[in-house]
């Protein structure tokens, strides 16, 4: 059923990879096993995952199995849910902290942090950055290949402008090719065409991370600092999430007690 699906319903390259995967694991598996075969699959392939990745695979592990039910008239099996996910919480660093952690990148990897802790980017956002979407003029970036397939522009933050600028001229003005660059002057490899997912930047980071002493703070924890940081700062929950790329509302309001010190400045200006 994973085959037939894969050539009828022509899935996107990330799940194919999942989809071939699968197969090569569990797609010994009969039908009316499909709950075991995921619960094998889950206790090796899918241990070390996070509920929200377990949750992606068996999302596309049903789509194919519904698409063949449907096409040859079969109820689909019960396969058991992934536990209920709860959204992380929010992560963020003080100026210090911050300032310190930023110190300790390469100076190379350094223009690719600074933009993922004042511009709020996703790593894979930040990752396909292109010189044809910087506008130096507008002082803005376009993000064109979102998680959600919602193209956005944003205005630069002056540290991320200067960082970019002096990058761009030091490359001699390009006016198109990757933004961000690895040590050895190659781009960083496109997160969708990794076979199991992993963020290319992980490296890197846990370097620097380690050089500042500080923990449990992956390159995705740098949009959660910008998140929280922006409520803190005085930037309402709409702005945040037009700004984020985030889908809705409700994605973002884990943000809104980040901290209760600006509540108090917003409260002790009522007369």
């Amino acid at each position: 059923m994973i085959s037939d699906y894969m050539q009828v319903r022509n899935p996107r390259a990330p799940d194919i990879l999942v989809l071939i995967d699968l197969t090569e694991r569990i797609g010994h598996f009969a039908l009316h096993d499909a709950n075991e075969a995921w619960r094998v699959w889950s206790l090796t392939r899918g241990k070390n995952l996070a509920p929200a990745s377990l949750h992606r695979w068996r999302a596309i592990l049903m789509a194919a199995i519904n698409s063949g039910c449907r096409a040859r008239g079969l109820t689909p099996p019960y396969v058991a849910t992934v536990q209920k996910i709860q959204p992380p919480a929010s992560v963020y660093l003080s100026r210090e902290d911050r300032d310190r952690l930023l110190a300790c990148y390469s100076e190379n990897s350094r223009p690719v942090a600074l933009t993922l802790c004042f511009q709020g980017l996703r790593s894979g956002e930040a990752l396909r950055l292109d010189w044809q979407f910087v506008d130096f003029e507008r002082q803005s970036l376009f993000i064109h290949k979102t998680k959600t397939g919602r193209q956005r522009s944003v205005p630069m933050h002056p540290r991320v402008h200067r960082e970019i600028l002096a990058l761009w001229e030091k490359r001699g003005k390009p006016d198109k090719g990757e933004v961000f660059l690895t040590a050895s002057g190659e781009p960083y490899h496109d997160q969708t065409r990794v076979r199991f997912g992993g963020n290319p930047f992980r490296f890197v980071h846990n370097q620097a991370c380690r050089r500042a002493g500080i923990t449990g703070f992956t390159p995705h924890s740098w949009r959660h600092h910008w998140a929280s940081w922006m409520v803190m700062s005085g930037c309402d929950l709409f702005t945040l999430m037009r700004l984020g790329g985030w889908s809705s509302l409700r994605m973002v309001e884990r943000y809104a007690a980040v901290s209760s010190d600006h509540l108090s400045d917003a409260i002790n200006r009522l007369t």
